[in-house]
């Protein structure tokens, strides 16, 4: 059993199902708006929350849907600034996205390919990623940073 959020942050817990995405995203958006968490940043942190979920269902293996992912919401301001991390926990396959290379942009259609981009997506989106692997779980970390007032 996880422990409760701690204040200033809000939690979910969902099955590794793409019918699951649009409660995570509407629990993102419920829970940015009562941390504080301007539109902007949630709509951004809504894409990568996505991006990664996708990522976890194709890629994750057999563990992943065996076990809950868990999300969580912390408000979490950088020195002189305001900020907000999602934290996405599963127990699938280990994936460093932070230290992952990103697949290069193709210069014409004939050089693409299908998938591989949302690392890129994930990175540019967010204002950073600290990833590790707690008691078992990884841990993502998808760090919004914004200035008081924007």
């Amino acid at each position: 059993m996880t422990a409760p959020p701690a204040p200033g942050s809000l939690s979910l817990e969902i099955h590794a199902d793409p019918l699951e995405f649009r409660r995570a995203s509407s629990w993102l958006r419920e829970s940015g708006a009562a941390l504080a968490v301007p539109d902007a940043q949630i709509d951004r942190l809504e894409l990568c929350l996505n991006e990664v979920l996708a990522n976890l269902v194709e890629h994750g293996g057999a563990a992943t849907a065996q076990h809950p992912i868990q999300l969580l919401l912390e408000a979490v301001p950088p020195a002189g600034g305001c900020g907000a991390q999602l934290v996405v926990s599963d127990r699938g396959e280990p994936f460093d996205s932070g230290q992952a290379g990103v697949k290069a942009i193709p210069g014409s259609l004939d050089e693409a390919s299908p998938g591989g981009l949302g690392l890129r997506l994930v990175k540019a989106f967010s204002d950073g990623l600290a990833y590790q692997v707690v008691d078992g779980r990884n841990e993502l970390r998808v760090a919004m940073h914004w200035t008081p007032g924007s």
